[in-house]
C-alpha cells in the first residue's frame, strides 16, 4: 500500500537551529551570488549526511556550532536510508548585509511498507570566516503548531526542543488511541418506573 505521511526527519536528531528568529522578517539585498554559495554549502552538508560522513558534515557547520556540538558529543550525520533523496529549492537572503541565507529543501523517502514521506526543511546558513556554513534549521513537525526552530550553536536548547517534540508526539498518539467517552447512537437503558 502506498501512502503519504509526515514524520520528524532523522536529520533533526543530529543537532541544529535558527539563529535568525529575530531576523526572520527582514529580507535584505544579499544577492544571487550569496544565495548560490549558501545553496552549494547546503548541498555539501546534505551529501555528507547522506553518505554518513560525520566529519565532512561537521566541517559544514559554523565554527561555534561545530565547537558546541563536539563539546556535547553530538553526531552530525545520522544513518540515512539509501533510498532517501533531497532537493534544494529556493534561497532567501535574510539580513541587510547578505550574510544570512535561508535555503529551502525537501527530503523524501519511501519506507519498506511503501509509504512516501516528504519533509520540508529550511536550513539557516551564515557567512563565516571559512565560507558559508550551517547555523541551524526549521521544519514544520505539526500542522497546527509553529515550525520547530533548532539552533546548532545552542545544542542544549535544541535537545530540549527535540524532547518536547517527542513528548508531544506521544501525547498525540495516546489521545488518538483513546476511545471516546461519549457514545453516539447507543440505546439508553430504560428508566425504572416508580
Amino acid at each position: 500500500m502506498v501512502g503519504n505521511r509526515r514524520r520528524f526527519l532523522p536529520i533533526t536528531a543530529i543537532a541544529p537551529l535558527l539563529v535568525l528568529a529575530a531576523a526572520m522578517g527582514c529580507t535584505g539585498a544579499g544577492g544571487s551570488a550569496s544565495i548560490s554559495q549558501a545553496k552549494a554549502a547546503i548541498r555539501d552538508f546534505l551529501e555528507a549526511i547522506k553518505r554518513g560522513d560525520d566529519a565532512a558534515a561537521r566541517r559544514m557547520l559554523t565554527q561555534m556550532a561545530r565547537a558546541k556540538t563536539e563539546e556535547m558529543g553530538l553526531s552530525i550525520a545520522p544513518p540515512v536510508p539509501a533510498t532517501a533523496t533531497y532537493s534544494i529549492r529556493d534561497g532567501e537572503t535574510i539580513d541587510a548585509a547578505g550574510e544570512i541565507v535561508h535555503v529551502s529543501t525537501t527530503w523524501t523517502d519511501t519506507d519498506a511498507e511503501g509509504f512516501t514521506t516528504t519533509d520540508e526543511v529550511v536550513w539557516v546558513t551564515r557567512l563565516d570566516p571559512e565560507g558559508w556554513r550551517v547555523v541551524g534549521m526549521a521544519m514544520k513537525v505539526f500542522d497546527d503548531a509553529p515550525p520547530l526552530l533548532l539552533d546548532f550553536e545552542d545544542p542544549a536548547d535544541m535537545i530540549a526542543k527535540q524532547r518536547q517534540v517527542a513528548m508531544e508526539i506521544q501525547r498525540r498518539a495516546k489521545a488518538a488511541a483513546k476511545p471516546s467517552s461519549v457514545r453516539t447512537g447507543a440505546a439508553q437503558p430504560p428508566k425504572a418506573v416508580q
